[in-house]
C-alpha cells in the first residue's frame, strides 16, 4: 500500500492530488486495521466473502422487485376484471343486436379494460383462477422483505468497492515491483 501510494504522489501533479491521496491511504489502512485485514490472503478471503454475500443479496432483491412488478400488474388486472365483468355479463344479457351495439358504444372503454385484463390474466394465469386476496398478500410479504433488505445493500456494495479499490493498489504495486525483476531476467537471458 505504502509503495502504490508513493509512487501515486510521485505522479501528482498539485498538493491537493497529494491530500487526497493521504486521505485514501489512510482510510484504506483504517480500514484493512479494523478488519484485521493484514495479508494478502486476508484481503482476497474478504473480499470473496462480502462479494459472495453481496451478489446473493442483489440477486434476492431483483427476484423480488421482479415478482413485485409482476403482481402489481397481475393485482391491477385482475381488479380490471372483476369491477367490468358485470359490465361484460351485462352486454352477454342483451339479445338485441341494436340495444347491444348502443350498450357497447357507451361502454366502449370499460369493455376494452376488461378485454385486455382478461386476455393478460389468461396469458399469465395459464388456467390458475385470479386469486387477488392471495396477490395482495404476497405483495405486501415482498415489499416488506425488500425493505428489510434494502438498507444492507448500500453498505455491502460500499465494502466491495473499498476492498477492490485496496486489491487494485496492491495489485498495480507487485506489478510495478516485478517489472524491474522481469526487465533485469530479460536483460540477463539476452546476454547469455
Amino acid at each position: 500500500m505504502i509503495a502504490y501510494y508513493n509512487q501515486r504522489n510521485a505522479g501528482a501533479w498539485s498538493n491537493k492530488a497529494r491530500t487526497g491521496n493521504l486521505k485514501q491511504f489512510a482510510e484504506a489502512v483504517n480500514y484493512l486495521t479494523e478488519n484485521k485485514l493484514l495479508t494478502l490472503e486476508d484481503l482476497q478471503e474478504r473480499l470473496s466473502s462480502v462479494n459472495e454475500e453481496f451478489e446473493a443479496l442483489s440477486d434476492s432483491m431483483k427476484k423480488k422487485s421482479a415478482r413485485i412488478k409482476e403482481l402489481q400488474e397481475l393485482i391491477r388486472e385482475g381488479e380490471n376484471y372483476q369491477r367490468l365483468k358485470p359490465v361484460h355479463t351485462e352486454l352477454n344479457n342483451i339479445k338485441f343486436k341494436k340495444q347491444r351495439e348502443k350498450f357497447e358504444t357507451s361502454h366502449d372503454a370499460e369493455l376494452r379494460l376488461f378485454y385486455a385484463a382478461r386476455r393478460i390474466l389468461k396469458e399469465k394465469l395459464d388456467g390458475k383462477p385470479i386469486a387477488l386476496k392471495a396477490w395482495k398478500q404476497e405483495y405486501a410479504q415482498l415489499k416488506t422483505e425488500y425493505a428489510e433488505l434494502s438498507p444492507q445493500h448500500k453498505p455491502l456494495r460500499e465494502e466491495v468497492i473499498r476492498l477492490r479499490q485496496v486489491q487494485n493498489a496492491v495489485d498495480t504495486a507487485l506489478r510495478r515491483r516485478e517489472q524491474p525483476q522481469a526487465v533485469q531476467r530479460k536483460k540477463h537471458e539476452m546476454e547469455l
